[in-house]
Order: structure tokens, then C-alpha cells, then sequence
């Protein structure tokens, strides 16, 4: 009796551990409909899923949902002459060079053998999914090596947009792949666009890429000056910001120039006229004035990667004579973060020069705290964004921001400089130098202005500094 008790106990046991054995077979299974084999990653069912949800949210939050399918060139060719295990591991390298290319929240999805797809919600500039599809474009045009040899390849991308092509899911990808036929009958290695939205934020890209290559050589970019001031109101500093107007485009906005700049890499040559004539402008003005007094220089993340960086810094300063103190280049936290680790940057090299870093937009990214121990920071710049949300509680008194609070005391316990951005109000700058900040920038001190208005400025508080330090005239005097 008790043998057929255990006999009876093992079947159990069996039949217990095959169920889950089954259960999770089919798990398996039920993930490989949705995924494909070779890369992880979703098929087409999945990306329809994704796609649907995704214009669900985007009809409740005002937003665009674009998708752009992507189909290799010539890869059936390709595929002939590499053999299976070569074309598989070539598959998996371009799939890792789109990854890292999208946002967080994207989807890049494998439809066919040379088929992929790119879901993007949560669009609100038309041009986005644009300069996406042009980076993907040269990102796959630089060869692969594989097995010891060199592989070039290229590809046709079409893009659609909701809801302008179309509200569900089917219709967005259908009319998607429709625009990469095209692109493709062209002789691919291009970009078509359904929408006429599309269409002619593709006409405006390449129309503002041929304008902005000419606008140096036709005197159209400006250099304007917005001071910094301390809190008894003395000019302390100066950001030097870019301002492009064109005869036909009109004033272009920083916003649209520069990240187009960076993809062309004309951000090279703009970056260096810039930093050239600021530099030798800032020399002018600080051999007149009694007080340093710091310039700020932007550089971007595609001048931070470049290696002719450092040493044009210094070709600058040593040939605008321009003090290397006063001299302060200004990163973005995004700048450090498309860096897989930040401190294998320049920026201990520019340091080394005598100039000083500045963090720009710091609190809008995701940068360790531990990065401004680590780096040479000598600047934190509080984003406009947090100054603007310190709401008034009452007439005349405004609420202290906590987050504000936050950098502030960080900055001071690390003995950095604190600039804040964006200060409109007199309230606004009284709060913000009793949290602790040292300077303000903002509309309330001054707006950005061309060199001869920011001449004017320190002309008059230079001949303020002298007169006080002669004292009043004469006739003033006491007998």
C-alpha cells in the first residue's frame, strides 16, 4: 500500500513538473509569434500592436505617430554572396547601428528578411522622423566587416504620419512601405515622404541645408550678447548665442540651424567662427574694463567628439590674446550622456588650458552626480525651465522651487559658480540669491544684443567703476 502511495506521489509529481514544462513551451512560443528569431526583435504583428496603442495616445495628447519602413538595397544579392551565417551577423550589426540611432520609446521592429521598421511616437516637430531617417541613412552606409571582409550596403526608407496618412495601424505601415517603393524605384539609397507635411518639411530641410553652407561666406550669422549680471548689478559675464538671418528663411531660429548643423557637420566650421569672433571681441572689451570678465562659448556634443577640438581652443586664444580664464566653454548635460562614459572626454585637455567648463540645462538629463566630482566643472547653469516654474504664491513673494533649491546647495557644497537662466522678475532674482545663486541671465537684467549695444552696456558701467573710484567733483566736495 505504501509503494503504491509513492507510485502514486512520483505521477503526481510528473504530471505537475510536464504542465509547467508545457506552460512555459508554450510562452515560448507565444513569444516567438511576436518576436523574430534571428535578432529578439518585434515582427510585424508586434509593431502592429505598438502601432495602435501608440495612435490611441497620441489622438489623446495632440501628438503625431510616424513609421518609417526600411528595406535594404541589392541585399538579395548580398545575401547570395556572403552565405547564411555571413548575412545573419551582418543583419544583426545594422540592426545595433539603427538602435542606438532612436529615442526611448521607439520601436525598431524586422518585417522581412531585408525589411525593418521604426515605430516613433509622441512626434511633434514633422522634421523628426526626418532627421531620424537621414541618420539611419548614414549610419548604414558605413561598411561592415564581416568574416575579414569589407560590405557596403544602402537603403530605401519611406515615412507616413498620423494622422494625416491615415489613423490605425495597417493603413500607417501600408502607406509607409508604399513611400520606401518609391525611394526605391529611384535607385534607392533615399528617403521618401507620404505627407505632404512630410513632403515639404523635406523640401524646407534641404532648402535650409543648401542656405546655411553660404551663410558664412554671405555675411548672414551674428553674434549676439546676452550679460550676466551679479546681485549689486555689475555685468560679470556674457553668453555669446548664434543668430542666422537669412534673405528668404528670414530670422532662423537656433533650434532648427544648429541640429542640422550637427548632422551635416557644418557645426565644425560654424562652431570655430564663432568661438574665433567672440573671442577676439571679448579681448577688445576685457582690456578696457577693470574687472574680468567671462565669456561663455556653446559647444556641442559633435564639437565635443571631435579630436582638432583642443587645439583650436588654444590657436584661438593665444591668437585673439584673449585672458584663458575668461574664457568658459558651455556643455550641455546631454552632451556627456551621448558619451558611454563622459570622463573620456576633452575636457580635462581644455581644462589644462586654463579656460573654464560650464554645465548648461543642468537638471534636464540623467547624468550621474557623481560626473561633477569627476569632471572639471567649474559652472552649473539652472535651466530656464525651473526658474520659470517657481510660481508666486502671493503678490510679490515667489515660491521656492525645491528642485532649484537642490542644484543650488549641490553646486555651492561643491564649490562651483551657479548661473541662473531665464530670470523675468525681480522676485524671481531676490528668491534665487537667497537659495544662494551668484548671477542671474534673464530678460529682467538684459536681452541678448549685437556687440555695439553690449559695448554700450560695459562703456557705461566701466566710467560708473572709475567715477567711483575718483570720487565726485570738486565743486561736489565738502570744504
Amino acid at each position: 500500500m505504501l509503494l503504491k502511495d509513492m507510485e502514486a506521489s512520483e505521477l503526481v509529481e510528473h504530471l505537475a513538473k510536464a504542465r509547467m514544462e508545457v506552460a512555459q513551451l508554450k510562452a515560448q512560443l507565444e513569444g516567438l509569434r511576436d518576436q523574430d528569431p534571428l535578432t529578439g526583435l518585434p515582427n510585424r504583428f508586434r509593431l502592429a500592436d505598438r502601432t495602435g496603442q501608440a495612435i490611441l495616445m497620441a489622438h489623446r495628447q495632440g501628438n503625431m505617430v510616424a513609421v518609417l519602413f526600411i528595406e535594404l538595397d541589392r541585399f538579395k544579392s548580398i545575401n547570395q554572396t556572403l552565405g547564411f551565417a555571413d548575412s545573419d551577423d551582418l543583419c544583426l550589426q545594422l540592426t545595433r547601428r539603427i538602435s542606438v540611432l532612436l529615442r526611448p520609446g521607439d520601436t525598431l521592429a524586422r518585417v522581412g528578411s531585408d525589411q525593418f521598421a521604426v515605430l516613433l511616437p509622441e512626434v511633434r516637430d514633422p522634421l523628426e522622423p526626418l532627421r531620424i531617417a537621414q541618420g539611419i541613412l548614414d549610419a548604414l552606409c558605413i561598411p561592415y566587416r564581416v568574416s575579414k571582409r569589407e560590405v557596403r550596403l544602402t537603403a530605401s526608407i519611406g515615412i507616413s504620419l498620423s494622422p494625416q496618412d491615415g489613423d490605425n495601424a495597417s493603413t500607417l505601415q501600408k502607406e509607409a512601405e508604399n513611400a520606401c517603393n518609391r525611394a526605391k524605384a529611384g535607385g534607392g539609397n533615399a528617403i521618401q515622404c507620404t505627407t505632404l507635411t512630410l513632403s515639404e518639411a523635406a523640401f524646407e530641410r534641404q532648402q535650409m541645408d543648401a542656405f546655411l553652407g553660404e551663410s558664412l561666406v554671405k555675411n548672414e550669422m551674428r553674434i549676439f550678447y546676452q550679460p550676466q549680471f551679479n546681485m549689486e548689478g555689475h555685468i560679470v559675464g556674457m553668453e555669446a548665442l548664434l543668430r542666422w538671418q537669412h534673405p528668404v528663411l528670414g530670422a532662423v531660429p537656433p533650434s532648427k540651424f544648429i541640429p542640422l548643423a550637427e548632422e551635416n557637420l557644418f557645426i565644425h566650421t560654424l562652431g570655430e567662427w564663432a568661438l574665433n569672433n567672440a573671442c577676439r571681441q571679448a579681448a577688445i572689451w576685457q582690456a578696457l574694463s577693470p574687472r574680468p570678465i567671462k565669456l561663455a562659448v556653446n559647444v556641442s556634443p559633435v564639437q565635443l567628439a571631435s579630436p582638432r577640438l583642443v587645439d583650436y581652443v588654444a590657436r584661438t586664444l593665444r591668437e585673439s590674446r584673449l585672458s584663458h580664464s575668461c574664457l568658459e566653454l558651455e556643455i550641455t548635460e546631454s552632451s556627456l550622456l551621448k558619451n558611454s562614459d563622459p570622463r573620456h572626454t576633452p575636457l580635462h585637455d581644455l581644462k589644462a588650458l586654463g579656460v573654464r567648463i560650464g554645465l548648461d540645462d543642468f537638471g534636464t538629463g540623467y547624468s550621474s552626480l557623481s560626473y561633477l566630482q569627476q569632471l572639471p566643472i567649474d559652472t552649473l547653469k539652472i535651466d530656464q525651465a525651473f526658474v520659470r516654474n517657481m510660481h508666486p504664491d502671493r503678490p510679490g513673494v515667489i515660491s521656492s522651487n525645491p528642485i532649484v533649491q537642490t542644484i543650488v546647495n549641490l553646486g555651492n557644497n561643491l564649490g562651483l559658480s551657479l548661473v541662473a537662466e531665464g530670470v523675468e522678475t525681480q522676485a524671481q532674482k531676490e528668491t534665487l540669491h537667497a537659495m544662494g545663486c551668484h548671477s542671474f541671465q534673464g530678460y529682467l537684467m538684459g536681452r541678448p544684443m549685437e556687440a555695439a549695444a553690449m559695448g554700450i552696456h560695459l562703456e557705461t558701467q566701466i566710467n560708473t567703476a572709475f567715477n567711483a573710484l575718483l570720487g565726485p567733483p570738486m565743486q561736489d566736495r565738502a570744504v
